[in-house]
């Protein structure tokens, strides 16, 4: 019974890492109607950037991490407006090759300014105290407690603020949201950094939750992007929702299945939610 409380531990810390990451990701889809898979290298440059500061500085963590989260929501504008804007009257395929290529881009810039090895933030490293036979850290709980807070305040974005009505205006209808007034492409840009932002701050708990490498914010994609189509593309609680239940599921497995296959079960449950409820978690049309 410990080790399965302690696995479950471990799958809420998981799913609260890729609940955020599913939210940001599937809000980008909502405006711009397409999968960014470069947002995987957006959450690692989000890490890094908080890294290089951490091991040059005497700033500690969590100021760093602060620097790092606010810096990928600017980068993130940037790369719109350098390189998706020129591709937005396209198809979203063409769309999604780009950020392909854009994501083989910013990886390998990671690799030429970081380094290709695996690195680690300049925390201290402490023994983990037992609460009821379960083992807990405290960067484990600042990562769920952050997570939560970072979650509630998008919501409460998207539900008490006139840019958050205008988000889900333009989510639902483009055209419509055109036409009562909305300022699309002003939105384009608040979009792209609230997404940025989230990026930056589920990389750097990825980061804290292990090591950094260049590759990171493309591994953490795979259940993120699974979480995203389970929950409904376009559908920020049935992203969160998927991202806690593939989190829970992948870290409860290893009882019965070697640790190597986990990431399996998050396609495995994306392939059943789609044979079962395609339209999402909540019925939501999944684009």
């Amino acid at each position: 019974m410990a080790a399965i409380t302690q696995f479950i531990w471990f799958g809420l810390v998981s799913g609260s890492l890729i609940a955020l990451g599913a939210l940001g990701l599937t809000l980008i889809f909502g405006i711009l109607d397409f999968i960014n898979i470069a947002y995987g290298e957006y959450m690692a440059l989000g890490a890094f950037i908080a890294y290089g500061l951490n091991t040059s500085t005497e700033l500690p963590i969590y100021a760093v991490a602060v620097v790092g989260l606010f810096a990928t929501g600017p980068l993130a504008v940037a790369m719109d407006k350098l390189v998706f804007q020129h591709f937005r009257d396209r198809s979203s395929i063409v769309l999604l090759v780009v950020s392909i290529g854009l994501a083989f881009i910013l990886r390998n810039l990671i690799r030429v300014i970081w380094g290709s090895g695996s690195k680690r933030f300049d925390v201290p490293i402490e023994a983990a105290p037992t609460y009821f036979g379960v083992q807990i850290l405290a960067d484990q709980v600042a990562i769920v407690a952050l997570s939560l807070v970072a979650l509630g305040v998008t919501f409460l974005l998207l539900r008490r603020t006139d840019i958050g009505v205008a988000m889900r205006a333009a989510s639902d209808d483009t055209d419509l949201a055109q036409l009562r007034g909305v300022d699309t492409e002003r939105l384009v840009t608040y979009v792209w950094l609230v997404g940025g932002i989230i990026a930056g701050l589920a990389g750097v708990m990825l980061g804290l939750d292990g090591q950094l490498r260049p590759t990171m914010g493309f591994l953490a994609l795979i259940p993120i992007f699974a979480a995203v189509i389970l929950g409904g593309i376009g559908d920020p609680v049935g992203a969160v929702v998927g991202g806690y239940a593939i989190g829970l599921l992948q870290e409860v497995s290893v009882i019965v299945i070697p640790t190597e296959y986990k990431p399996l079960v998050g396609l495995a449950l994306l392939v059943v939610g789609l044979l079962v409820r395609p339209d999402g978690v909540f019925g939501e049309a999944t684009r």
